[in-house]
């Protein structure tokens, strides 16, 4: 049993004051007010621990089969006097959303160094490989679409502030890890946002599919060129269009339905990534 390898005590009550505050995060509210989140799962856990999160807690399930790295990282925690929590079955399963947990859960502060909640504030963005999502309201897609920025070197992401919850637990979990890798800039002000590519020479190209739009196929992107996806269901508003230089598609059979916003956006990730 993990509890008698680590020396540690079992918590068995549902109601323990610090698991009621850990089961918390599972909400929106509280993980802001808290500027906490969770990250579930073993891979999740060694990311944590190999990118220098702040780490407010490390909850881990008395029979859970871990294996041996992250069990010498569950004791490098504990020697640098990290907070290490046993519980048994019912507890964690008060704290964990997944189907099918691994039976180890890390508390991690908000990764204020990385991402940016903005207004107004003038950024330049001269240097920087990046894509802008309008909108997105899936978790996986919101995941997927950081996961995958990682695996084509971007440097940022940018969300419009309606996107789905940066921290929430499904968006965490489709990162696999990538959440620690990439700065991530949420902004409220879209126009003062564009304004700010704009001035740091970027071309803004809305993926969309329109008389006069670029094709893919024939339009080399550059890593200068910013591609904004739209939401799932809608596109790319037609406010983004106006403030875009132009648009561009992805060159598909006739008749067949839209792509997935995480699949779009990977294939113009790769198209950048071919013209480095």
């Amino acid at each position: 049993m993990l509890n008698e390898e680590l020396k540690l005590d079992i918590i068995t009550s549902k109601t323990n004051s610090t698991i009621i505050k850990i089961s918390k995060l599972n909400d929106k509210k509280y993980r802001n007010s808290e500027k906490l989140f969770l990250c579930d799962g073993i891979k999740l856990f060694k990311e944590a621990v190999s990118f220098y999160a702040k780490i407010k807690y490390i909850i881990v399930k008395n029979d859970a089969i871990l294996d041996d790295e992250c069990i010498k990282k569950l004791k490098e925690c504990l020697n640098k006097q990290l907070k290490v929590i046993c519980v048994n079955s019912d507890v964690f399963n008060k704290i964990t959303t997944e189907q099918a947990p691994q039976g180890i859960i890390t508390v991690c502060e908000f990764l204020d160094t990385k991402h940016r909640y903005l207004n107004e504030e003038r950024i330049d963005y001269s240097n920087e490989h990046m894509m802008f999502l309008e909108s997105i309201r899936d978790p996986g897609n919101l995941g997927t679409i950081i996961r995958n920025s990682v695996a084509f070197g971007y440097d940022r992401i940018i969300l419009t502030s309606d996107c789905v919850d940066l921290y929430s637990p499904k968006v965490i979990r489709a990162t696999m890890g990538a959440i620690f890798k990439i700065k991530i800039d949420v902004v409220s002000n879209v126009e003062a946002t564009i304004l700010n590519l704009k001035r740091s020479k970027k071309r803004i190209l809305a993926s969309s599919l329109g008389n006069k739009s670029l094709v893919l196929d024939s339009e080399k992107l550059s890593g200068n060129d910013v591609v904004v996806i739209g939401n799932e269901g809608h596109g790319v508003s037609n406010g983004m269009l106006y403030m875009s230089d132009d648009t561009v598609f992805i060159p598909m059979e006739p008749n067949s339905e839209s792509l997935n916003a995480s699949v779009a956006a990977t294939i113009f990730m790769w198209e950048q990534y071919k013209n480095k």
